[in-house]
């Protein structure tokens, strides 16, 4: 409220997440989910960035265990718990120039 967020949603996706905040205890709908998800990216800008660098680096990152899994590494799989490692697959691809970015 005291970013003027809550003013710019529109006033039916406001009327939404009131009810759903003041009736629910677990919400399981998607429109739900994804109208705090637009919430949340209003309030938080670098979540969306984030978010997508979560995405990326997890993608990277399997097939990098993947190809260390053929090479005979099986401590590779541990990498997939690795937090900051996915986070930094992801914002290093997506600081990479377009010129040099392969097809994920």
């Amino acid at each position: 409220m005291r970013l003027g967020v809550w003013f710019r949603i529109d006033p039916l996706k406001r009327l939404i997440l009131k009810l759903a905040s003041q009736t629910l205890k677990i919400i399981k709908s998607p429109v739900i989910i994804q109208l705090i998800d637009e919430l949340l990216d209003l309030l938080h800008p670098s979540r969306r960035f984030l978010r997508e660098a979560w995405e990326i680096g997890y993608k990277i990152l399997r097939k990098r265990v993947e190809q260390a899994l053929m090479l005979g590494n099986k401590k590779a799989v541990n990498w997939l718990k690795n937090k900051k490692l996915i986070l930094a697959y992801g914002i290093a691809y997506l600081n990479t120039p377009p010129y040099y970015k392969t097809e994920i």
